[in-house]
């Protein structure tokens, strides 16, 4: 095998960041990453109510894919996958996008369902090994236009839902002008709580012992952590932790003072949207304990590509 043929690459061309990973085949189950990019795209604040995306957010893509092509040059085309995901499967002027992205990037992007964005989120995110694989794991990713939980053992999802809110969407409803107060947050809460009430009594019927999160929401609260206790090894926190990060938003009442959690300026943005959304998921599912996964979408394609 040559070294070309060795590489692949995915790219997921999210609502909120666009991801690229490239990486070498190592043996016949395993691969080594070689390169990782990410751009804050945040293709869910261009969505009019209509439907449309804006010329804006459409321009934000095209250039994160020009420079992502410069990535992929030496790579076969059969070994790239990109796929796109809520904003593009929303967008009523989908097809002009499609057609604006693929020029940009030289590779065919596929919209994928949430059913197939949920499953891809559930592969990678168990694909490092880091869970028991005899117990059930929920899996929960907040993207910036959808939200995905998943329950599954092993490398086999068993209940899956996508629902339709997200980092990005929600900031834009519940704190476009960046202020933060205690009626916002329960507004945001309750919203989210209310999109997953119906399905909470088949995700409970679950015992599961394990509950990871793999978007940048989980990231973002894991920067935290780190930020407060540089020594800490774990990358779990609980249910009531994220509660009172929550609280000391409240207290802070602007998000341009979120710097002050420790959170780093790129997440800032949008962070109210996804810890709330995060909170409600948590109030409904009966979270305590949750921990940040090893992978995500990206790492699904990666699994995938590897296996064809």
């Amino acid at each position: 095998m040559t070294k070309a043929a060795a590489r692949f690459a995915a790219i997921d061309l999210g609502s909120n960041s666009f991801h690229l990973i490239i990486a070498e085949k190592v043996a016949a189950d395993r691969y080594r990453v070689q390169a990782r990019k990410r751009q804050k795209v945040r293709l869910a604040e261009g969505l009019t109510d209509s439907g449309v995306l804006r010329q804006g957010a459409i321009s934000r893509g095209v250039k994160c894919l020009t420079s992502f092509a410069a990535e992929l040059s030496d790579i076969p085309p059969q070994q790239i996958k990109c796929v796109a995901t809520a904003t593009l499967r929303k967008a009523s002027n989908q097809t002009a996008i499609v057609s604006a992205f693929e020029a940009a990037l030289g590779v065919p992007i596929e919209v994928i369902s949430g059913e197939q964005e949920a499953r891809l989120i559930y592969q990678g995110a168990t694909s490092a090994g880091q869970f028991d694989s005899n117990s059930h794991t929920l899996v929960l990713d907040i993207g910036g236009a959808s939200t995905e939980a998943v329950v599954g053992q092993g490398a086999a999802p068993i209940l899956l839902n996508s629902l339709d809110m997200g980092c990005v969407v929600w900031q834009r409803r519940f704190f476009a002008d960046g202020v933060i107060t205690q009626t916002r947050v329960n507004e945001a809460v309750t919203a989210a709580a209310a999109l997953i009430e119906p399905h909470r009594q088949a995700y409970q019927a679950f015992n599961y012992q394990q509950v990871c999160g793999a978007s940048g929401a989980f990231r973002a609260l894991h920067d935290i952590i780190q930020q407060r206790q540089p020594q800490a090894k774990s990358s779990s926190y609980s249910a009531q932790w994220v509660a009172d990060i929550i609280r000391e938003t409240i207290a802070l009442g602007h998000t341009r003072k979120l710097h002050q959690l420790g959170l780093r300026r790129d997440r800032q943005p949008v962070f109210m949207g996804g810890v709330t959304i995060l909170l409600g998921l948590i109030q409904q599912l009966r979270l305590e304990q949750l921990q940040l996964a090893q992978g995500a979408l990206r790492e699904g394609l990666l699994e995938q590509l590897l296996r064809a």
